[in-house]
C-alpha cells in the first residue's frame, strides 16, 4: 500500500549571542532593545545590569562645578575646592561658571580668582574712587619724583647741568620731550618713556604691576595733548598711588571735591573656557556700557584679571567682533583651537597670540540652546548635543544618535569617562533619561531617569549632580580606595579585590529591558514557537519575564526566577502563535544575558514547492 507523503515542518533556530544595546527606531535588530532601564554594555557581547553608583554627599544648592585634578563646586554661594570650603561668595541666585587656569580657579560672573597653591584670592574687577586730594607728579619707574630742584623746564637747555640733570624741553609746544644730560657723551638725550605718579589715599589698593586700568575724573591733560582719562597700564602700585606712563608738568593737585576713579573691568561673558594659559569668553547681548555686542574675548597671557590690556605685546588681551547671527550656545578648547558655538555653526579661533589670532565661521550643526553642558571630550573626540542629534566631532561632524529615534531631546548635560559618553536629556514631555554611548562599540544604553544638573570629571572620577542636590560617582575608582598591602585589607567585590569601600552605595535598583518586535522578518507565516534565555544570576536576585502579543499593549506574565546562589540558568519560554511578539525582562540583583534563542516554525502559508 502506498501512503501519502507528509511535509514535516522543521524548526529553524536563531541564536543571538551579541547584544547591541538600545534602538528606538521602528525596525530594530534582533540583538537590540527598544527600551531599557539600569542596563549597561560593560559585559559586551553579553548584556547586564549596571554597577551601583557611590553616593558621595548631598549639597544644599549646587550652583556650578569644575573638574580637573580636584573637584571644585559652588554650593549655596560657598566655593569649595577639594572638599574644603575656601570662600564665601556674594549671595545671589545666579549660576556660576568655574574654570581652571593653571593654579587659578576662576569664578564667573563673580570675577573671583582663587589661588589653589597659596589659598589667596583676588577679584578681577576692582574700582577705587579718591576720597581726598589727588596729586600727580612726574617720576621715574621706581617712584623717584622729579622736582624743580633737579629738573629744568624751558625752551632752551639749562647751562648748569650738575644742578639740572633733567630738562623738560618745551621748545616745540606740540612735542614736549624730557631729556637727560649724559656726562659720558656731553649731550642731552631723550628719555624714551616717562611716568606719572597719581597719588591719593587708597587709590592703588587692589592693583598690581602691569594691570590695565580705566582712569576717569582727572581735570588736566599732559603735554602733547596726552589724556589721562583713558585705559592705562599700571607700571607700579601701592595702597596710595599708581604709576602710569605720561608726560606733564612736574606737579599737579586736584581738590578732593573732584574725585577720580581707577577701575579694572571684567567684560560680561556668556561662556568661558581656557587654552594655552589664557581664558577665552564670548558675549551676545549688552555689555557693561549697555551697548549690544557680538564679541569674543581673551584675557592677558597668564593673567585672568586683565581683559583690556593692549600695549602691543604678545601677551596682550584680545577682542574681536563676530558677524554671525544668533546667541552663543557654548565654548570649548579642543585640539589646539577654541570653539565658540551657536546653534547653526561655530567660530573657530586659531593662533597662539593676538598678533596671529585668526577666526573662521563654519556653518554646520552647533550646540543646541540649553545644552552647553553637553560639550565633552572623550577619547580625543568632541561630543555635543545639537538641535536634532548628538554629534561627534574630530575635524568633521558625525551623527551618533540615530538609534535614539526621531523624538527630539532637550537640555542635555554630559560628561565622559574612559570610553563612554554619559548624557542626560529630556523629551517633549519633560521625562529625563541618562543615556550612555560606548565609543568603541558604537552602542547606546539607558541607565535610569536621573535628571542631571551637572556632570564633571575630577580626581580620576566622574561625578553626577542631580536635581535633588546629591553627588554620585559613576566609577569605582572613587568609591574604592586601593589599600594594598595593608593589615586591614578586605575584598570589596570581584572586580576590585583589595579595595576599601569609602562611599555608600545607592539602594536596590530594579532593571528591565524590552526587545523589539520578534517575528516581523519571518516570511510565509512563520511564527516564533519557543524562546530560550541563557543567563547568569547572582545570589538573592530575581528575573521576571513577560510577553506582549501582536502589539496589543497587554503584557502577559510568563514566569519568575529567583536565584539562591550565583550560577548560570537556561529559561525556556513557550509562546502561543502570533504574528509578532515582544519580551520584557525585568528584575533586581546582578544579571547577565548570554544568549537568546528563537525557535521558528513554518505556518500554512509556507512555500512547499
Amino acid at each position: 500500500m502506498k501512503l501519502p507523503k507528509l511535509n514535516v515542518k522543521n524548526d529553524s533556530l536563531s541564536v543571538i549571542t551579541t547584544f547591541n544595546g538600545l534602538n528606538r527606531n521602528l525596525r530594530i535588530g534582533e540583538n537590540e532593545f527598544a527600551d531599557m532601564q539600569n542596563m549597561t554594555n560593560d559585559y559586551y557581547p553579553a548584556f547586564g545590569n549596571r554597577k551601583q553608583r557611590g553616593i558621595i554627599k548631598t549639597l544644599t544648592n549646587p550652583m556650578g562645578v569644575c573638574g580637573g585634578e580636584k573637584l571644585s563646586y559652588v554650593d549655596d554661594n560657598k566655593l569649595y575646592y577639594d572638599e574644603s570650603l575656601v570662600l564665601q561668595l556674594d549671595a545671589t541666585d545666579e549660576e556660576r561658571q568655574l574654570v581652571m587656569m593653571g593654579a587659578y580657579l576662576c569664578v564667573f560672573p563673580d570675577g573671583i580668582v582663587y589661588n589653589t597653591i597659596d589659598h589667596t584670592h583676588a577679584t578681577i574687577e576692582n574700582s577705587k574712587t579718591s576720597t581726598g586730594a589727588i596729586t600727580m607728579r612726574m617720576c621715574k619707574l621706581d617712584g623717584t619724583e622729579f622736582t624743580d630742584q633737579n629738573t629744568y623746564i624751558g625752551t632752551t637747555a639749562p647751562s648748569n647741568t650738575s644742578q639740572y640733570p633733567y630738562w623738560l624741553d618745551t621748545s616745540q609746544s606740540d612735542s614736549v620731550i624730557l631729556k637727560m644730560w649724559s656726562s659720558t657723551y656731553s649731550m642731552w638725550t631723550s628719555v624714551a618713556t616717562t611716568y606719572v605718579k597719581i597719588s591719593s589715599t587708597g587709590i592703588g589698593e587692589g592693583f598690581k604691576e602691569y594691570d590695565s586700568v580705566k582712569v576717569s575724573g582727572i581735570r588736566t591733560k599732559g603735554y602733547n595733548d596726552y589724556d589721562f582719562n583713558d585705559t592705562l597700564i599700571v607700571y607700579a602700585a601701592d595702597t596710595d598711588y599708581i604709576i602710569v606712563a605720561g608726560l606733564m608738568d612736574l606737579y599737579y593737585q586736584q581738590a578732593a571735591e573732584y574725585p577720580i576713579t581707577v577701575s579694572r573691568e571684567l567684560p560680561k561673558m556668556d561662556f568661558i573656557c581656557e587654552m594655552n594659559n589664557r581664558l577665552f569668553g564670548c558675549r551676545y547681548g549688552l555689555n557693561n556700557a549697555g551697548d549690544f555686542v557680538n564679541e569674543i574675548y581673551a584675557c592677558k597671557l597668564g593673567d585672568p584679571t586683565n581683559w583690556n590690556s593692549f600695549p602691543g605685546l604678545q601677551g596682550d588681551s584680545y577682542i574681536a567682533s563676530c558677524g554671525s547671527e544668533g546667541a552663543f550656545t557654548g565654548a570649548v578648547a579642543y585640539g589646539g583651537y577654541v570653539f565658540f558655538f551657536k546653534e547653526d555653526g561655530f567660530h573657530k579661533l586659531y593662533g597662539n597670540a593676538p598678533s596671529n589670532f585668526q577666526m573662521i565661521w563654519r556653518p554646520c550643526r552647533g550646540v543646541a540652546k540649553g545644552s552647553s553642558k553637553s560639550i565633552a571630550v572623550v577619547d580625543e573626540i568632541l561630543f555635543f548635543k545639537s538641535r536634532d542629534a548628538v554629534v561627534a566631532y574630530d575635524g568633521s561632524e558625525d551623527t551618533i544618535s540615530v538609534k535614539l529615534g526621531l523624538e527630539p531631546l532637550f537640555d542635555a548635560v554630559a560628561c565622559g569617562y574612559r570610553n563612554k559618553y554619559y548624557i542626560s536629556m529630556r523629551d517633549q514631555e519633560y521625562k529625563y533619561k541618562l543615556y550612555v554611548y560606548d565609543i568603541t562599540k558604537g552602542t547606546w544604553t539607558i541607565e535610569d531617569d536621573m535628571r542631571c544638573k551637572y556632570m564633571v570629571y575630577a580626581n580620576n572620577a566622574t561625578y553626577l549632580f542631580d536635581w535633588s542636590n546629591t553627588i554620585y560617582a559613576i566609577n569605582n575608582e572613587y568609591i574604592y580606595l586601593y589599600n594594598f598591602p595593608s593589615d586591614n585589607l578586605f575584598p570589596a567585590d570581584d572586580l576590585y579585590p583589595g579595595y576599601v569601600n569609602l562611599a555608600p552605595y545607592e539602594g536596590v535598583r530594579e532593571w528591565s529591558f524590552t526587545t523589539g518586535d520578534l517575528g516581523m522578518d519571518n516570511p510565509y507565516n512563520k511564527y516564533v514557537k519557543r524562546i530560550n534565555l541563557r543567563m547568569q544570576q547572582d545570589v538573592n536576585s530575581k528575573v521576571k519575564i513577560e510577553v506582549e502579543y501582536d502589539s496589543s499593549g497587554d503584557w502577559e506574565y510568563v514566569t519568575e526566577h529567583y536565584a539562591d546562589k550565583k550560577r548560570n540558568y537556561e529559561i525556556p519560554i513557550a509562546v502561543r502563535r502570533a504574528d509578532h511578539i515582544r519580551l520584557r525582562i525585568s528584575g533586581w540583583g546582578e544579571f547577565r544575558l548570554f544568549s537568546l534563542t528563537r525557535a521558528v516554525e513554518g505556518g500554512s502559508g509556507e512555500d512547499e514547492s
